[in-house]
């Protein structure tokens, strides 16, 4: 086909798209033979199919936008829920307001979508880049996997059965897991005499995170490793030999040949520093890091490797929650969260329904494990009818003033304090009503409380 066949035909395909005046440009183009128009040609036709889309999206915007005013308070809500799970607080848009205002000012309050904020900065940050494209479909998902895979084991390690009786809250069983996997295992009591001590074996103990830990593939087994730096790491990797001998902190344990490439400073003044420690002090120097450098390199990926190994338990703990739903799945995920170190705030917080008989002890645990009177409380978490249907939230110290304790042996601190000094101020009170203080008549109707419950208790 005759170039200016081509031309014809292109302008014929963009009348739609293009304005009248430069219609008449095409035709004096498509007169010449010269192939650097025809070039120029399609350049010009590219800018102008770009900007026709640019404004197609900028008129959808704006259109999406008139929708939006045109919303009541709930619709708003739900439509931006939906489409914006987070935000970072630079966002200022009238979405990130809005979720603001309905999750308290924080991100996405469903654990399900925090397990899925994980992965996704887990297949950007630690697998895009770094492995071939079946790897980078594969790698999330076994990391999913084994998010799951962790959080069945704590709930073999600790049945629903086990955990009211542990931490009450709805009713107690006769079944004990200890004794269905010793005392009434077939193959233990066939094999042992009925002496053996393995009877008094405590299942709690016997599968303990240790040996879940070593029994898993090395694969899995990698996810659980403490994070350490490299041994060396170069000044200028390929160039020259500056380099540190790092431990797996990051404290740099010698220094070679560092004194070469920055002036007035000798390998000793490294020495004993952690690795970041280092680069702060360079950058205050300010010496040029080179392109290849491995210092900043190390840092990023010992922090990554932090960051991911931290928030995929927590995200165990969030699935252990969602799994055991209301009431076993908080006091699951709180003896997760104690046991590898998690924050005791999170489970208390997804574990507030105000028909649980056992909330009281449930706070009574969590207060005695350093929780907290200001802790910000979702309630009635499990019994939402959508997934983000704006919750009411309630404080510790609120609920601790209105869920009475039904349990005598298990006060709290405070509340053992409050009650002594109820005792001191009825001892020395006189009996004429008309001096006691208002202070003193409601100590003396907490009193009758007391002692109201301890006959209903008995």
């Amino acid at each position: 086909m005759r170039m200016k066949d081509k031309l014809l035909k292109i302008k014929q395909k963009l009348k739609r798209w293009i304005m009248p005046e430069y219609l008449q440009q095409m035709e004096e183009l498509s007169k010449s033979e010269d192939p650097l128009s025809f070039g120029a040609l399609n350049n010009a036709v590219d800018r102008l199919i770009e900007s026709k889309q640019i404004t197609e999206k900028e008129n959808q915007n704006i259109s999406e936008r008139e929708r939006y005013e045109k919303m009541s308070q709930e619709e708003k809500i739900k439509y931006w829920a939906e489409n914006h799970k987070t935000f970072t607080e630079q966002d200022i848009t009238p979405a990130a307001k809005i979720l603001a205002e309905h999750f308290g000012g924080n991100r996405t309050v469903v654990l399900d979508d925090k397990v899925d904020e994980f992965i996704k900065w887990y297949t950007n940050t630690m697998v895009t880049g770094n492995h071939t494209d079946i790897g980078e479909y594969q790698f999330p998902t076994k990391m999913r996997n084994f998010i799951e895979k962790m959080a069945v084991w704590y709930e073999l390690r600790y049945p629903d059965y086990e955990i009211n009786r542990i931490m009450y809250c709805s009713g107690q069983e006769p079944t004990q897991v200890s004794d269905e996997m010793f005392n009434k295992n077939y193959y233990i009591n066939e094999q042992l005499d009925s002496d053996s001590e393995v009877r008094i074996l405590d299942w709690d103990k016997f599968y303990n995170a240790k040996s879940f830990i070593h029994s898993l593939p090395n694969n899995e087994y990698f996810y659980l490793m403490r994070p350490g730096y490299p041994n060396i790491v170069y000044w200028n990797y390929g160039v020259g030999s500056a380099h540190l001998h790092l431990s797996k902190n990051g404290i740099v344990e010698s220094s070679e040949y560092m004194d070469a490439v920055i002036p007035g400073i000798s390998n000793e003044d490294f020495e004993g520093k952690n690795i970041k420690e280092v680069v702060e002090m360079i950058k205050k120097m300010d010496i040029q890091i080179p392109e290849k450098n491995e210092f900043v390199k190390a840092i990023q990926d010992y922090d990554n490797c932090t960051y991911q190994k931290e928030e995929m338990l927590n995200c165990v703990m969030y699935r252990i929650i969602e799994r055991g739903e209301k009431r076993i799945g908080p006091r699951r995920a709180f003896l997760f969260a104690k046991e590898f170190g998690r924050n005791i705030d999170i489970p208390m917080s997804y574990g507030v329904d105000y028909a649980d008989p056992g909330l009281r002890l449930f706070m009574n645990e969590y207060m005695k494990a350093g929780g907290s009177k200001e802790l910000v409380c979702y309630v009635n978490y499990f019994s939402r009818a959508s997934k983000y249907e704006k919750l009411d939230t309630v404080t510790m110290g609120e609920l601790i003033k209105t869920r009475w304790n039904n349990d005598a042996t298990r006060y709290t601190s405070e509340e053992d304090a409050l009650h002594q000094r109820l005792v001191n101020v009825l001892a020395t009170i006189q009996v004429d009503q008309e001096v006691i203080s208002k202070e003193e008549v409601k100590r003396l109707r907490l009193e009758r409380k007391l002692e109201k419950a301890n006959q209903i208790r008995k």
